[in-house]
């Protein structure tokens, strides 16, 4: 069988998740990024590790286009820099490009220069995880990275009667709210306007950094 080969570009969390995932299968890959100690973390897991901006025309003219199955634009908190690479890699006749967004709004942008599919990493990372945990699959949802983790986590309670909105978790303590435990029941990817009471049980995703800062929260 023919080895697949893939462009990744950009290495954050997500993509040397993603990078790190494909080293084990039947995949070539090369991967860009601008910053050249982030390449030295996945050198030994690409094929071809490149430290540049890889939203240049001319540096993504250095590759042969045709010989790839796809590209995967990982950078998710810099929206200029992933359409003009959606753009260049479609004029370029890339068969297959995906890209990260984090909003449906950022998503629809990238589907209209040229992005086939578009990944929101938290989003589904959560509904698939909350479902592990629903169906009692514990320690393969919890089992994310070495620096991630999926858990629970009493409510402080500063936080009751206030909804996920009005605290603006992700961006305040930089954790996902991916499920709600009430009594015997579990509120799966609950919306934004989602109001929290007493004695809730959060199921979050999150750094382990950050899930200790919540934590200290319910001390103080």
């Amino acid at each position: 069988m023919k080895r697949k080969q893939f462009m990744i570009i950009g290495l954050g969390q997500f993509g040397k998740s993603l990078v790190s995932t494909l080293h084990n299968s039947n995949v070539d890959l090369l991967v860009i990024d601008r910053d050249s100690t982030k390449l030295e973390d996945i050198s030994d897991k690409a094929s071809q590790a490149v430290c540049a901006d890889a939203s240049k025309q001319e540096v993504l003219e250095q590759f042969d286009i045709d010989s790839f199955d796809g590209a995967v634009i990982t950078i998710g908190h810099d929206m200029e820099f992933s359409v003009k690479t959606v753009m260049h890699l479609k004029e370029m006749g890339m068969p297959f490009i995906m890209a990260k967004a984090t909003s449906d709004f950022e998503g629809r942008i990238l589907i209209k220069v040229g992005a086939d599919k578009i990944i929101f990493p938290d989003r589904e990372v959560g509904i698939r995880l909350g479902k592990e945990i629903v169906s009692g699959n514990y320690y393969d949802a919890l089992d994310i990275s070495e620096t991630y983790s999926i858990t629970d986590i009493v409510i402080p309670e500063k936080w009751i009667n206030k909804s996920i909105l009005e605290l603006n978790l992700r961006k305040a303590h930089g954790i996902n709210v991916i499920g709600i435990r009430r009594h015997e029941e579990v509120i799966i990817n609950p919306n934004p306007d989602f109001v929290f009471k007493d004695e809730d049980i959060l199921i979050v995703l999150g750094s382990n950094t950050d899930i200790e800062n919540v934590r200290k929260i319910r001390s103080n």
